[in-house]
């Protein structure tokens, strides 16, 4: 059987591999993040891109705004461009929606990430359009939680490089005190850039600190972005 034909006879109904390995694991915990490659079955992925694909047409096309659509217009232009569709759950996404639910393929992974049960906090898509994505500067999710506490986890719909916007971080910035500013530990550095395959799950503490390049590229980058904390853990 081709590696294509084995693929394809994953279902939907369990994209995922469900446990972190240990050398992913030690990753997470002592840079701050952590690769799961092709964890995601080409029928799950497929109906991830068309779900995606209707969500940015909505906004791009059919002229939709809402506070979830977050955009931002480029100086000198009048044309917006979307970024990032927040609570993703809520906007008729099925698929996406099946990743976010408590019965849903990444809890056991989140569950196996930190050790607790977990519940998912939030859930959205990130876009980097064509040509257009602006960057995102440095900065630190949250650091009012310990390291090792609380985890996004990113499915990634499209492949990801220096050229469309990957993802970059500081290893082992999660440890640092809360009170550090992203820029000045993305200034004292190592910089590690991530490049990623389209159905790839990239892990992150929520503490690390980490940016992205504007997309120079022909190419669109989207990833689903979870974040999963302690089951029994209040979040401000």
């Amino acid at each position: 059987m081709t590696r294509h034909a084995r693929r394809q006879t994953e279902t939907a109904e369990a994209p995922l591999q469900t446990h972190l390995p240990d050398d992913g694991l030690q990753g997470f915990r002592t840079d701050g993040y952590a690769v799961l490659p092709q964890r995601i079955a080409e029928g799950a992925l497929e109906a991830l891109r068309a779900e995606a694909d209707g969500l940015i047409r909505r906004f791009t096309q059919d002229g939709f705004r809402s506070d979830d659509y977050w955009h931002f217009t480029p100086a000198g232009t009048h044309a917006p461009v979307l970024y990032r569709i927040h609570n993703l759950e809520s906007q008729g996404s099925p698929t996406a929606a099946r990743l976010y639910a408590d019965e849903g393929p990444l809890h056991p992974m989140a569950a196996s990430i930190l050790g607790v049960p977990v519940r998912a906090t939030a859930c959205a898509m990130i876009v980097k359009l064509p040509g257009v994505a602006a960057p995102v500067p440095w900065h630190r999710d949250r650091t009012n939680v310990p390291p090792h506490t609380v985890c996004n986890l990113s499915v990634f719909l499209d492949d990801s490089d220096g050229g469309n916007g990957c993802l970059e971080f500081v290893p082992g910035s999660h440890l640092t005190s809360g009170a550090e500013e992203a820029e000045a530990l993305q200034a004292q550095g190592p910089v590690r850039a991530l490049p990623l395959a389209a159905g790839d799950v990239a892990v992150h503490d929520v503490r690390i600190a980490h940016a992205s390049r504007r997309n120079t590229s022909p190419r669109i980058r989207r990833s689903i972005v979870i974040e999963f904390a302690p089951a029994e853990l209040e979040l401000p």
